[in-house]
C-alpha cells in the first residue's frame, strides 16, 4: 500500500508542476517535453521490443497510444491553463464514475442505481466548485474544467482497447514502445497547438519539467505496478479515490490557491460521491452474503 499511495500523491501533484512549468513555456510543449523526458527513459527498453511487437498489434497501438497520451495529456494541461489546479485534480476524481458511464453507454455493461445516483451528486458538486470559484475571483474556470472533463472521457474510452492491448502485448512492451511513439506522435499537436514556441528557462519550470517527465509519467506507474502485487485489486480502486484529496491539499498547501465555501463543499461532494461509488457495491454485496 505505501508503493500505491506514493503514487497517488506523485500523480496528484502533476497539475501543481504544470504551474511552475508555465512561468517557462506554453502547455502544449509542456506536454511535448514531458513525453520527450519519458521515452529518453524508456527508449533502451523499447528497443528490446519493437521487433516483438505483431504487425497486426501496431494499429491498434497507435491508436491507444494517441488517445492516452496525446489526447489525454493535451487536454488536460491546456485545461489547466484555464483553471485552478485544485478544481482540475477534482474533475480528475471523477474518473471512476465516468468509467462506469462509458462502459453503460458504449460497452453494454448496465450501471445500477447507486451509480446514476453518486453521478448526479458527483455533477451537481462540479457545479458548486465552479460557482464558488466564480464568487471568488473566477480561479475556476468552466472551459478549463470541460477540457479536463474531456481527457477523462477520452482515457476511461480507451482503457477497455489499451486492457487488450496489454494482454496481447505485454505490460512492459506496452509501457515503453507507447511512450516512445507518444513523443512522436504528439509533435504535430505541439507545434500546432502552442501560443508561442518561446522557452523563457527558469530553474523552477526546469525542474518541473523533469518532475512531470520522470516523476509522474515513469517513476509514479513503476511504485503503482509494484504495489499491485501487495495490495487487493478492490483496495487499490479505493485507493485512486484519495487521488483528489492529496492533488487539492498540494494545490493549497504549495500554490497557495484560495478555496471559497462553496466551491469546498463541491470538492467534497464529487469525493464523497465517487468514495460511495466504490465502497457502495461492496457493501450491499457483503450484506446480502450476511443475510
Amino acid at each position: 500500500m505505501p508503493y500505491q499511495i506514493l503514487a497517488l500523491i506523485i500523480w496528484s501533484s502533476s497539475f501543481i508542476a504544470a504551474k511552475y512549468a508555465y512561468e517557462m513555456l506554453p502547455p502544449a510543449l509542456l506536454v511535448q517535453g514531458r513525453l520527450l523526458i519519458a521515452a529518453l527513459l524508456v527508449l533502451p527498453a523499447a528497443r528490446r521490443y519493437l521487433g516483438k511487437i505483431p504487425r497486426g498489434k501496431w494499429k491498434p497501438l497507435l491508436w491507444v497510444t494517441f488517445w492516452n497520451y496525446v489526447a489525454v495529456l493535451m487536454l488536460q494541461f491546456v485545461g489547466l491553463n484555464h483553471t485552478s489546479a485544485a478544481s482540475a485534480v477534482t474533475i480528475i476524481g471523477l474518473e471512476p464514475l465516468i468509467m462506469v458511464f462509458v462502459g453503460h453507454f458504449f460497452f453494454g455493461d448496465r450501471a445500477a442505481w447507486y451509480h446514476w445516483l453518486c453521478g448526479a451528486a458527483a455533477f451537481v458538486g462540479v457545479g458548486l466548485l465552479i460557482s464558488g470559484g466564480a464568487e471568488a475571483g473566477g480561479e475556476v474556470g468552466l472551459w478549463g474544467c470541460f477540457l479536463v472533463f474531456l481527457a477523462g472521457v477520452a482515457f476511461c474510452g480507451a482503457m477497455r482497447p489499451t486492457q487488450r492491448l496489454i494482454a496481447d502485448i505485454g505490460a512492459a512492451a506496452y509501457t515503453s514502445v507507447s511512450l516512445v511513439l507518444a513523443a512522436v506522435l504528439c509533435l504535430p499537436f505541439s507545434l500546432l497547438l502552442a501560443d508561442s514556441y518561446a522557452i523563457h528557462w527558469i530553474w523552477q519550470g526546469g525542474a518541473a519539467m523533469l518532475y512531470l517527465g520522470a516523476g509522474c509519467s515513469w517513476f509514479a506507474y513503476w511504485l503503482w505496478n509494484r504495489g499491485m502485487g501487495s495490495v487487493p485489486a478492490n483496495l487499490s480502486g479505493l485507493l485512486i479515490s484519495l487521488e483528489p484529496v492529496f492533488g487539492v491539499l498540494l494545490a493549497v498547501l504549495v500554490l497557495g490557491e484560495h478555496i471559497s465555501a462553496l466551491s469546498g463543499v463541491g470538492i467534497l461532494t464529487v469525493i464523497a460521491a465517487t468514495f460511495t461509488a466504490g465502497v457502495l457495491p461492496k457493501w450491499l454485496k457483503n450484506n446480502k452474503q450476511a443475510v
